[in-house]
């Protein structure tokens, strides 16, 4: 009888001097492999066995993803969340149901890692609605932290320009000092610099608890689980419990907003970098002022205005400009057409982005920047490295708007988008299925969030319904007319007569005896 196998262990190689894993299952990729570490450190044989119960851990998830219907007991979030990212992420195969690959997958790597700090080896079945709210305060406390490491930064900064000031007063009170042992008695100016101003001691409190902080994570998790069920790795998915969502923006631009915004941007005077080397009073924000102008005229989103181009490079919006003759005027203009999706984009469905034509007071603007040269209107120019390539305006538009509007302000940039939507929908001439596909929404999507702008449509129909002056003289009044005619006397259908049935003399229905049955019953009388 052979000797029975010990399993997983770790296992000392004296000529190697280092810990290995074994592994007996004849399966295994390997059947040992070194950890890298020897018996220097004292507590290297309790470090060899940790090794050996991950690898373990690890084996078995690896093993439970390879079977399939298991019940939520059985299955971790640890389990569906790494075969979420291997099926959906790393090692995507397009079928009927996921046609396509995830946008922002770094986004979704980062929630998906939060999950996982929390929820860890928990098994599904565990998931109830006091685990989601706990998770709630768990994404809280990961703000407060946040916000305690960015006070931490702002206090060191302080405190370096403390130590700053503090040497300048230091040299000017012994260069006094070195004045007066030579028997000078000069008058210096005052000092123009002043003493940083120190940060208050930061406050947990002033972090407001939001709800909804943590529902994109709890979303990303129900696809993670509905993933698991499509691909039938769990039996079943589980409810998850969703926070609200955020209350819907109310905030808008008034025109002067706009300009505002436009005018400070383009004029502001800043540092960049000009053939390697540093530059002052450069126009640092004319990208900015691009960005709003585009971002207010076409409604688009953010990343579509931020990466358009004027050339199709196949992965980024971009601007078609041509030269056509005028039908009225016989004169040549210019016309544009602005693609939200490059050629090898792919449009997801809640995230329409349809062609749009541009309107003329942008297409001059659109040709006077082209042949300035300019090959993306919102890439900043003045780079270190001197790359021309679209980048994240967010930063810059933040800076933009606290600027503008002060430290207390609303402003964020799919506010730009919010406020054409708004604007639009005030124009009463124009019908809303237009506005949503020039926006790229949909059309219940824009009736939902802007219809209140709309009244004045609804008191049209309430007028056209009934009012006998129009031309068409109240035809849907006529029409419901027609729907409750004049009433007629109630008279009851007649019966009609069978050969069994009669309307007996008080004029009730009766049924009549055959004759042929009155003559057997006379007879057997």
């Amino acid at each position: 009888m052979g000797r029975r196998s010990e399993g997983i262990r770790p296992w000392y190689d004296e000529k190697a001097k280092k810990w290995h894993i074994r592994d007996p299952d004849p399966n295994a990729e390997r059947a040992k492999w070194s950890l890298g570490f020897g018996k220097e450190d004292p507590g290297s044989k309790a470090r060899a066995w940790d090794e050996v119960a991950k690898y373990k851990a690890r084996k078995e998830a690896d093993g439970r993803l390879h079977m399939t219907r298991q019940s939520t007991s059985d299955v971790t979030v640890a389990d569906v969340i790494a075969f979420y990212v291997d099926r959906r992420i790393e090692n995507f195969v397009p079928d009927d149901d996921y046609p396509h690959e995830l946008v922002r997958q770094e986004d979704v790597l980062g929630r998906l890692k939060v999950l996982l700090d929390f929820f860890q080896d928990l098994p599904l079945e565990s998931i109830n609605r006091v685990r989601c709210l706990d998770f709630g305060k768990f994404v809280h406390n990961r703000e407060i932290e946040r916000a305690r490491t960015l006070h931490a930064r702002k206090y060191d900064i302080y405190l370096d320009k403390l130590a700053a000031y503090n040497r300048k007063v230091a040299a000017r009170e012994q260069f006094i000092a070195d004045l007066a042992d030579r028997g000078w008695n000069r008058v210096l100016p005052p000092l123009r610099s002043y003493p940083p101003a120190e940060p208050e001691p930061f406050d947990p409190a002033t972090i407001p608890y939001r709800r909804s902080a943590a529902r994109r994570y709890l979303e990303e998790l129900s696809a993670a689980l509905t993933f698991a069920v499509h691909y039938e790795l769990i039996r079943h998915k589980i409810h998850i419990h969703l926070p609200p969502k955020y209350d819907p923006r109310e905030h808008s631009f008034t025109l002067a907003d706009v300009r505002k915004t436009i005018k400070s941007a383009y004029h502001y005077k800043g540092m960049g970098w000009v053939d390697g080397k540093p530059v002052k009073g450069l126009p640092t924000r004319r990208h900015l002022a691009r960005f709003a102008f585009l971002a207010i005229t076409t409604g688009s989103r953010k990343d579509k205005v931020e990466r358009v181009g004027f050339e199709d490079e196949g992965d980024r919006p971009w601007i078609d400009l041509w030269q056509q003759i005028d039908a009225e005027t016989g004169e040549l203009v210019w016309k544009g057409r602005y693609h939200r999706l490059g050629d090898d984009e792919v449009e997801h469905e809640n995230k329409k982005a349809p062609d749009l034509p541009i309107p003329e007071i942008v297409v001059r603007r659109l040709v006077r920047w082209r042949n300035q040269g300019i090959k993306y209107p919102c890439a900043y120019p003045y780079h270190r490295t001197g790359k021309e390539e679209p980048g994240d305006v967010k930063d810059g538009m933040r800076a933009l708007f606290t600027e503008v509007f002060g430290d207390d302000h609303e402003a964020v940039i799919h506010t730009f988008r919010h406020s054409a939507a708004t604007w639009l929908c005030a124009q009463k001439d124009l019908p809303l299925p237009s506005i949503a596909a020039y926006l790229g929404m949909s059309t219940e999507t824009l009736v939902k969030t802007y219809a209140k702008h709309r009244e004045e449509d609804l008191q049209k129909i309430a007028s056209a319904v009934s009012d006998p002056t129009r031309k068409t003289r109240g035809i849907h009044t006529v029409k419901l007319r027609e729907t409750n005619p004049k009433p007629t006397g109630n008279v009851r259908q007649k019966s009609t007569e069978i050969d069994r049935m009669g309307i007996s003399g008080n004029g009730q229905e009766s049924m009549e005896i055959s004759k042929k049955a009155k003559k057997s019953t006379d007879e057997a009388a």
